[in-house]
């Protein structure tokens, strides 16, 4: 059975720093694409809003399904490398080769040439960025079983992953997206992509290598096979997962606070460039400022999750979050004003930055809650399957963002050949961005509402399999 030792001793903290620092490399290349991938490709390569929206929803949705997929290979794996760390070592390689590829098409080819290169580059980067995260992430799982060493291991794997973010969007927008004589708006230089690429390629090898030999000891026993049909099992694995009541709270919650996040990967530079007319250097300090609030306020949440509790927690989260996107709604009316005084849109940025914080760390430390009882009315553990189907939900709220608002900048009239988009061009993609945003927090915190898990019960739950493991 894959059934995790109830060992209550503290992890080293080195232990759990180099489990973290795999986030970063992760966040690092994925963030690439989330950011700058439907701007690459409509305002740099000229491609369509409709057709890059299709290309990268469809990535997306091969990724998320194949997530549930490599959950089950990896709980399911029998290698001298371990059920989780073969992948991550494989995956670590993989990621930094195809997002090379990725970012190295050629401006002047015909148009279908580049939309191939970037279907088939980026499901070759999809595909081996599951390989890579699912095990990782059920890895996490696996560390401790105690109720708040949790939440600690998911925020400093959040910090990781958020100070990758904020280099991406903040840092790399300020050295890479520098003007030039040919490029006065740095972010449509074709070449500061590929300069990137190389950069988060080398983080993605450094990192990933780190988290392996940081953690290689942790090895989790893989489940004895009962005769099943892996097809069988699996199906049935995925339908448990779902009619676990609190499981499938914390799945359809994070799925509509990462459709808000999805939001803003998506059209968040658009509105920052075509709304606010921001430079590199304006949209740097804005978003640095909303992603260093995330990263400092991670010990903050970890001791309000001690405090109240993880549900009260993650609601006190989303009702922040609401009030961020009701600022942005605001500054959106006034953006003729923000254009001149952009320093309003650092007030928002520390809103919605602390509002978020949690909501990035919290849930995942509530799914490993989750299996714990999975484990006390099955005797097993599927954490693998589990964190598959977190990763599910959230790509697949990618996916219908990005393929809606790939036809919404169309509608809209969005135009890649002119530099000042016409009145309701601009007001249009702030009024998506933060009605958008809003809407999905709001759903998000109804769902959460109805999650009954908290310290005392999972401790009651851990006491309870001990006790059928003695009696083993």
């Amino acid at each position: 059975m894959n059934q995790m030792q109830l060992n209550n001793k503290p992890l080293r903290l080195s232990t759990i720093i180099g489990y973290g620092a795999g986030n970063f490399g992760y966040g690092f290349v994925t963030q690439m694409i989330t950011s700058y991938l439907v701007f690459y490709a409509t305002a740099v390569l000229l491609l369509p809003g409709s057709l890059i929206g299709l290309v990268v929803s469809l990535s997306i949705v091969w990724d998320a399904i194949s997530d549930p997929v490599m959950g089950y290979i990896s709980d399911n794996t029998r290698s001298k490398f371990g059920k989780r760390h073969l992948y991550i070592l494989c995956g670590t390689f993989l990621i930094a080769l195809t997002n090379i590829m990725l970012w190295h098409v050629k401006i002047d080819i015909d148009m279908w040439i580049k939309f191939i290169w970037i279907f088939s580059s980026l499901f070759l980067i999809k595909t081996f960025v599951t390989v890579f995260i699912t095990p990782y992430a059920a890895l996490g799982a696996e560390l401790s079983t105690d109720y708040n060493e949790r939440s600690k291991i998911q925020a400093v794997k959040t910090i990781f992953f958020l100070t990758a973010l904020i280099i991406v969007t903040a840092v790399c927008m300020f050295v890479f997206f520098r003007p030039t004589p040919e490029y006065e708006l740095g972010q449509l230089n074709p070449q500061a992509y590929k300069n990137i690429a190389y950069t988060s390629s080398l983080v993605m090898l450094l990192t990933g290598l780190w988290t392996y030999f940081s953690t290689k000891s942790y090895k989790t026993e893989t489940k004895v096979s009962h005769g099943k049909h892996p097809l069988s099992e699996f199906v049935g694995q995925i339908r448990y997962s779902l009619k676990c009541k609190d499981f499938r709270d914390v799945f359809i919650g994070y799925l509509f606070t990462n459709l808000a996040s999805a939001i803003i990967g998506v059209i968040g530079l658009h509105t920052f460039t075509y709304t606010f007319y921001m430079n590199n250097y304006k949209i740097s300090i804005v978003l640095g400022t909303q992603f260093l609030v995330c990263i400092f306020a991670q010990p903050i949440w970890v001791k309000i999750a001690r405090k109240i509790d993880k549900k009260a927690a993650v609601k006190l989260g989303l009702m922040i979050s609401i009030v961020g996107c009701m600022m942005l709604f605001g500054l959106v009316v006034l953006r003729r004003q923000v254009m001149i005084h952009y320093e309003y849109m650092i007030a928002y940025a520390v809103v919605i930055g602390f509002g978020t914080s949690g909501l990035f760390s919290l849930p995942l430390s509530m799914v490993a809650d989750t299996v714990d009882q999975q484990e006390l009315e099955t005797g097993e553990r599927s954490e693998g399957i589990y964190f598959g189907m977190l990763n599910f939900g959230y790509k697949m709220s990618q996916s219908i963002a990005i393929l809606i608002l790939g036809f919404v900048l169309d509608m809209i009239k969005f135009n890649p050949n002119i530099d000042i988009q016409n009145d309701f061009t601009s007001m249009a993609l702030g009024v998506v961005l933060s009605i958008g945003s809003l809407l999905s927090f709001i759903l998000a915190n109804k769902v959460y509402s109805s999650y009954s898990l908290n310290e005392e019960k999972i401790e009651a739950i851990q006491r309870q399999i001990h006790l059928k493991r003695m009696s083993q």
